[in-house]
């Protein structure tokens, strides 16, 4: 049946697709998901099992974020979420390095963004910074160029419209966000808007806005 994907499953890749048929792939990276930095210790190891010893955190030499307590816990926690990383970096590199192969990495806008903060306190599902300002990094070659940087709002809502835009498809007029790269770029807000209504069970009502240059939240 038509649905919004060709293929959604472990199996999904570009290369099913249809010789030279255009596409837009979506690869879900689990290995820094939350939770995943208090696997048990066999599990972990099992995640972690192409690091090596060079690549691995040390907790004792760990820079901790101020708003964490300084205990061996939360180190433990901050190297193995670091740890993790690093093995989602080789997991995008072996991404990349297949595009390469199949002559597509000149032809192929790659987007790389993360899930809204990491898991653990203060980070995934929080309307601190912490939890919201996320990475984002785009490589389209001959457009972009490598190592730039821009510092305007960028929201998630903005990703359909742009991708879109970018695929010369037309922009539905009740589609929230803006168009952020491309020929059809469009100015940035004035604000953002950030709610959390919930933590896990537990409601917990958060309502925030920034601008380029504060942040008001209200609890």
């Amino acid at each position: 049946p038509l649905g919004p994907w060709d293929d959604s499953s472990g199996d999904a890749h570009w290369r099913n697709r249809e010789p030279d048929q255009p596409f837009f792939s979506v690869i879900n990276l689990g290995v820094t998901h939350e939770g995943q930095v208090h696997l048990p210790n066999d599990q972990f190891a099992e995640r972690t099992r192409s690091l090596t010893a060079d690549q691995r955190h040390d907790p004792v030499s760990a820079t901790l974020p101020p708003y964490y307590p300084d205990t061996p816990i939360v180190r433990q926690s901050w190297s193995r979420y670091h740890d993790l990383v690093t093995v989602m970096d080789g997991q995008v590199g072996e991404i990349l390095a297949e595009l390469e192969a199949d002559g597509l990495a000149e032809e192929t806008v790659v987007f790389f963004y993360g899930d809204h903060g990491r898991g653990l306190p203060r980070a995934k599902r929080w309307a601190y910074d912490s939890g919201l300002q996320v990475p984002l990094i785009v490589r389209w070659p001959g457009r972009l160029e490598a190592g730039s940087v821009r510092d305007d709002l960028v929201s998630f809502l903005d990703f359909a419209p742009t991708l879109l835009s970018l695929g010369r498809a037309p922009v539905p007029d009740h589609m929230q966000g803006r168009v952020f790269l491309g020929e059809d770029t469009e100015p940035p807000p004035a604000q953002l808007f950030f709610t959390r209504d919930r933590m896990g069970e537990t409601y917990d009502r958060i309502r925030g806005v920034r601008d380029e240059r504060y942040k008001y939240i209200r609890n």
